[in-house]
């Protein structure tokens, strides 16, 4: 298969704040497994090699995205030619380069503590900054000062000479280490601003042209059909790849693998779920019964066989289910006599907005999130491929 980080087969919904020990339909969100580092791009995925068919046999809408077997490998040739995210740091500089390194840093670290506070990035020029805090001053403070911030500059790459300042920046993991989804890959690729910019351009790409495959999430993981489908995916994200220059191989496989775990989950966790949330508020309105009456009747009726599985453990299972924990928090505040399609959106919306939903963050968010404090800090982005 080309990727390995699975959505369980019956995930806690709206596993948002206040759910705590409510949860019925098993304690705690799925967070992905470990994904794996493929390291050379003649590793193509095993799913991209197996037998598809020709485009006579597809739908006109993957007929119009086939990619034929010579020209996958044109373009993955095209790809091998691109350099690679950096992953080596490169050896230590001597102790002078260093402290130009730390005293930077901490101008870094003053310029967002004073933006904080409300001064004007203006006003926080490197010029200012070091007339009023002197050398010995600065270093002391790379080594004491911490930023109350979702960033740091990584004291371990501080020291090394092939890195610039951007790629000394990372983002933190979140309060629980758990906000994206494969961190430690994400924080130890060495990547400049170019190849990030054109990433987030080609993520957005694949996940607009890419966005058919959502049709195919019900199929079984090993089957046949899903890994055919996943493997004109695949070549579809090669093909789309060569018109991002600083796209290589590596960045395309992260790129498409984080998307497909992307539409994986939305599907999993809320596609249909307004749905069901409707039909049983439907029910607990206009017969004035209880959720478990109602989510009994929409069970027995089968109205939502997506979520067969998740209705039948609250059914089960006499206690305060996850799933009514969400019907709860999305129709609060709905009156009982909205119009149905009316009381569909403002569930949808809920569904989508007022959960804290166990979603981590991929890559192309990381680097969006990234770009946007190196801009505010002041960071020389036209540096950011060259060692500093």
């Amino acid at each position: 298969m080309l990727h390995d980080r699975h959505v369980r087969s019956d995930p806690p919904f709206g596993a948002g704040a206040g759910a705590g020990a409510v949860y019925g339909d098993r304690t705690g969100a799925w967070t992905g497994q470990k994904r794996r580092m493929y390291r050379s791009p003649s590793l193509t995925p095993s799913s991209a090699r197996a037998k598809v068919g020709t485009p006579s046999d597809v739908s006109p809408e993957l007929s119009d995205n086939f990619v034929g077997k010579e020209e996958f490998h044109k373009y993955l040739a095209i790809l091998s030619t691109r350099r690679a995210p950096q992953t080596v740091p490169g050896p230590i500089m001597n102790d002078e380069r260093q402290r130009v390194v730390y005293e930077r840093i901490a101008l870094y670290h003053i310029r967002a503590s004073k933006m904080a506070q409300g001064v004007c990035i203006d006003e926080l020029d490197d010029m200012t900054l070091r007339k009023e805090y002197s050398p010995e001053a600065l270093e002391e403070m790379y080594y004491n000062d911490q930023v109350d911030a979702d960033w740091y500059f990584d004291r371990d790459y501080a020291g090394h000479s092939y890195l610039s300042d951007y790629q000394r920046l990372v983002l933190k993991n979140g309060d629980d280490g758990m906000m994206y989804l494969d961190w430690e890959k994400y924080s130890s690729w060495f990547t400049s601003y170019e190849m990030d910019a054109d990433y987030i351009k080609y993520f957005e790409e694949i996940s607009k042209k890419i966005k058919w495959i959502k049709k195919y999430m019900d199929c079984e993981r090993e089957s046949s059909t899903w890994m055919e489908m996943e493997a004109r995916g695949f070549q579809q994200a090669v093909k789309i790849a060569v018109a991002f220059p600083h796209i290589s191989f590596d960045l395309a496989f992260t790129a498409y693998t984080d998307h497909i775990w992307s539409v994986r989950f939305d599907y999993v966790y809320c596609e249909d779920i307004d749905r069901l949330l409707c039909e049983i508020w439907e029910r607990t309105t206009t017969q004035n019964i209880t959720f478990r009456d109602a989510l009994h009747q929409v069970n027995q009726e089968n109205l939502v066989p997506r979520h067969k599985d998740r209705m039948q453990f609250a059914l089960d299972n006499n206690i305060y289910s996850n799933l009514q924990y969400s019907f709860d928090i999305c129709v609060e505040g709905i009156a009982d006599d909205v119009p149905k399609d009316e009381a569909r959106r403002l569930i949808t919306s809920a569904v989508w907005n007022k959960f804290q939903l166990p979603k981590r963050k991929t890559w192309n968010q990381y680097m969006m999130r990234k770009i946007e404090i190196a801009k505010q800090i002041g960071l020389d982005l036209k540096a950011s491929s060259r060692p500093v």
